[in-house]
């Protein structure tokens, strides 16, 4: 399964907006934090930098393959934001991967869900959900209040 196809089946349409979630140049601050911090990597970046020794389509495959990581489309590439993954043990981060299943139950974009993490978010005085992401109680509860455990939740702008 190629990256866009992995998108497309795990992308949809914004229903709404979360107002502490920025959009237009607040959203690009948030993109270039992301990318300053964790990064932002092509598959082969990212599966290099997670000791995946195989070639560019097998790589593509055991990032994508069970749509549990964020591939946001930026400048007309895909992009797997740097934050969702622990590289040490080269997987995905449990709860990370929980709240992404949950964004996309919510009908949230990929897109969406990166922007919600670099946020700062009142229920984590201030915080964002990238600064807690290794307490899963913490960052699970967040996403549930904000996403709202059901299809069709408000989710922010990705612009």
């Amino acid at each position: 399964m190629s990256d866009r196809d992995t998108h497309r089946r795990h992308s949809s349409h914004p229903t709404g907006a979360i107002p502490s979630i920025p959009s237009g140049k607040k959203a690009e601050a948030l993109w270039r934090a992301m990318r300053q911090e964790h990064g932002l990597y092509t598959i082969s970046e990212a599966a290099e930098r997670l000791g995946f020794g195989y070639g560019p389509n097998l790589r593509a495959g055991r990032l994508t393959g069970k749509g549990r990581v964020l591939a946001v489309q930026r400048g007309g590439t895909f992009l797997y934001p740097g934050f969702q993954f622990d590289e040490p043990g080269g997987r995905t981060v449990p709860a990370v991967k929980d709240v992404v299943r949950m964004g996309r139950w919510a009908g949230w974009k990929d897109e969406q869900v990166a922007l919600w993490f670099y946020s700062p978010n009142p229920s984590l005085q201030g915080k964002r959900p990238v600064d807690v992401r290794d307490d899963e109680e913490k960052l699970i509860s967040t996403a549930e209040k904000d996403m709202g455990g059901q299809p069709g939740a408000s989710a922010p702008q990705a612009s």
